[in-house]
């Protein structure tokens, strides 16, 4: 029943999103999670979601704004901490390629929450791409 259920939100976030890209790589991030934390690399369990973003971090590249958001929600979350949300979103954020691929696939907001608590942060995107150390790189070799 799950596999169905799955079928039809990838369906809707494809027709909402206009993009196979974004739904691909919430399902293999979910994927990712899940492998980790069976292997018992991971002490969470995490879900990636497409979530409504910040219109505060809105760039040239954003999706509208109810689905500019990259969401990770702690499945697992009782004693959650927020070094433990920190330390999940600076795993993302440090990645500074993967932060422009999100951006340049519509993303704005990094969200990271725990599932039934009400600890959660966002984080701009914009703010950890350096792209005006990118920009000042490259007018340097012309």
């Amino acid at each position: 029943m799950s596999k169905i259920v799955d079928f039809f939100k990838n369906l809707i976030n494809t027709i909402m999103d206009g993009s196979l890209e974004r739904v691909r790589i919430v399902s293999m991030m979910n994927q990712g999670f899940r492998e980790c934390y069976y292997a018992g690399e991971l002490s969470k369990l995490c879900h990636v979601s497409i979530a409504a973003g910040d219109p505060d971090y809105r760039h040239d590249m954003s999706s509208i704004w109810l689905r500019s958001g990259f969401k990770i929600t702690i499945e697992n979350d009782s004693g959650l901490k927020e070094s433990e949300l920190f330390e999940i979103a600076q795993y993302i954020l440090t990645n500074v390629p993967f932060v422009r691929q999100l951006m340049s696939m519509g993303f704005d907001t990094l969200i990271v929450i725990g599932k039934n608590s009400v600890v959660g942060r966002q984080f701009s995107l914009k703010a950890y791409a350096d792209l005006l150390g990118y920009f000042l790189e490259q007018s340097k070799n012309r």
